[in-house]
């Protein structure tokens, strides 16, 4: 066996054998490796636009959520400065009706009180009235002399007229 058997690698068979490795390495280009690489391209685009759309949608959310507390908070404040005003306004209203009740109150009393007062003086002018008829008539019946009557009739009447309510 001389060595030339055993070669392996003629400069023929390294010609063909490098033609077939273009032609596979063409073929894999061609057919694998770029519609491969495409479809990974696309893959890493979708999946960073997911990760976008997902990291834009927890901000719009967190957005809405401080958005949500921010309206919920100022509604309160809203809804607790009416509840505020509505009570300082039955307050006043309360104390409005008060004051005028306790006016009313106070003139009904005042007029009352006149009244009673005026009652009495009429009351105890009309029992002078009758005492001193009474007593004239009983002056009449003991005492026969008519002017010691006169006089004191007409100190009584004179004295009995600045009290006198008609």
């Amino acid at each position: 066996m001389e060595l030339h058997d055993f070669q392996f690698f003629t400069l023929e068979t390294l010609i063909i054998q490098t033609i077939i490795l273009v032609l596979i390495l063409w073929v894999l280009n061609r057919f694998i490796f770029k519609p491969y690489l495409s479809y990974l391209d696309k893959e890493s685009e979708k999946r960073k636009k997911l990760e976008n759309d997902y990291n834009n949608i927890e901000k719009l959310n967190k957005e809405a959520q401080e958005q949500k507390e921010n309206l919920l908070s100022e509604a309160r404040k809203q809804s607790e400065e009416i509840r505020k005003s509505w009570v300082d306004l039955a307050k006043k209203e309360s104390q409005s009706i008060k004051e005028k009740a306790e006016n009313e109150a106070k003139l009904i009393k005042e007029s009352a009180l006149t009244e009673i007062q005026t009652e009495r003086q009429t009351m105890l002018n009309d029992v002078k009235w009758e005492s001193v008829d009474l007593i004239l008539k009983f002056n009449a019946k003991l005492f026969d002399k008519e002017q010691v009557n006169k006089d004191f009739v007409e100190k009584e009447l004179s004295s009995l007229k600045k009290y006198r309510v008609y």
